[in-house]
């Protein structure tokens, strides 16, 4: 009976032997991608030490790389190198800048002391290390950091798999990191002219000059970026629409940056708006200050309004309005919950808001607590 063919990237027996007096030689057979067997042999000075260079030297054939990239490279390495090329490939610097979070605090930070696996090298980095180190994450961190990471690891080893120095990505056999919970907490459709009027009657509110900016929100489920992206020459209140085209995002070392795209390319929309906000905008525009940018809603400065700072100052505020819980991410959950209340199907409600899939639309932003009633209108009718 024939013996079995050794398998494409596999070896033979290992045999050690020592060649002269202090110097050991371990030797095997391997089986090329081409199919054919090659001895493959290496010394040292020692026994053991013969076997595990010539078991690295097997590792780094198992995966050829003719870039700096190999399995010996370490996931601290990898990941400069990974950063750096998504920084030439046209990735949004927000998304840049949390990848840089993910790395330089979590994944391998500068010091030992602080932990990560940075050390690792990428043949060590396999699925049930990565396993373990993601748990660890979600259990000190929360899901969203653990998820944040998982992400970036997958792109940096899916990387270093395109370049040749792995076979596959590890990360792919990862568990699933489970939501704990459903987001924002959204404002009912019955509650949601109380929080407005609530809003509009509160001094601090108005000092913030955020009365109208919540009533934007709440009108069009836009997000705040958005928002506070918004120019004048985007809004048409002869037809009703204002076009969504840019975002807010903050970079680091430069600041408040204007963006000529918004989150997703599905968030590039023209929508109309209730007829209450074209009479909020029109007035707003006759008596608010002009700004270098013609920002609808900037600063008390007219600069760039920080999306974070702008929530923060929500968040000091909301449980005084009534609305503990919710963040600006509510005002879309209103809106998405009103408009399928009012009889619109997903896909129109998904093209309302800017997301690329209704799924998304119906799992995460549409309250399930409306149950079979149907509202009298859509939203102009439900925020008065």
């Amino acid at each position: 009976m024939a013996r079995p063919r050794t398998p494409i990237s596999a070896h033979g027996a290992i045999s050690v032997v020592e060649v002269e007096k202090g110097k050991w030689r371990a030797r095997t057979r391997y089986r090329f991608d081409d199919g054919r067997l090659r001895q493959v042999e290496r010394f040292a000075s020692s026994q053991s030490k013969a076997r595990t260079a010539l078991l690295t030297a097997l590792v780094d054939l198992e995966a050829p790389s003719t870039s700096e990239i190999r399995s010996s490279t370490t996931l601290a390495q990898l990941a400069a190198r990974y950063l750096e090329w998504k920084a030439v490939d046209g990735v949004a610097q927000r998304t840049i800048d949390t990848y840089r979070w993910a790395v330089g605090t979590v994944i391998a930070p500068a010091s030992s002391a602080a932990g990560g696996i940075g050390d690792l090298t990428l043949r060590e980095a396999t699925t049930e290390r990565l396993d373990r180190f993601l748990t660890a994450v979600g259990r000190d961190r929360g899901n969203g950091a653990a998820k944040t990471c998982k992400s970036v690891l997958s792109g940096m080893l899916g990387y270093a798999a395109r370049l040749g120095a792995i076979r596959t990505n590890p990360v792919r056999e990862v568990g699933r990191i489970a939501r704990k919970n459903e987001g924002a907490t959204a404002v009912t459709l019955e509650g949601m002219p109380a929080l407005l009027a609530a809003v509009r009657a509160d001094d601090r509110m108005r000092a913030l000059d955020m009365v109208d900016l919540i009533q934007f929100l709440a009108g069009t489920g836009a997000r705040v970026s958005e928002a506070l992206a918004l120019q004048w020459d985007a809004v048409d209140a002869a037809a009703k629409t204002v076009e969504i085209t840019r975002n807010v995002v903050r970079v680091r070392g430069e600041g408040m940056k204007l963006q000529d795209h918004t989150k997703t390319t599905a968030g590039m929309r023209v929508i109309g708006i209730p007829d209450h906000l074209v009479q909020l905008l029109e007035q707003r525009r006759r008596e608010q200050p002009t700004n270098e940018l013609g920002l609808v809603f900037p600063s008390v400065l007219g600069k760039l309004r920080d999306p974070s700072n702008t929530l923060k100052d929500w968040r000091l505020n909301r449980d005084r309005l009534g609305a503990p819980d919710t963040s600006f991410h509510s005002f879309r959950k209103y809106v998405a919950t009103a408009l399928d209340s009012a009889g619109l199907s997903a896909r129109e409600i998904a093209e309302y808001l800017g997301h690329r899939r209704p799924s998304l639309t119906q799992d995460t932003y549409m309250s399930r607590k409306v149950g079979g009633t149907r509202a009298a209108g859509a939203l102009d009718q439900a925020l008065q």
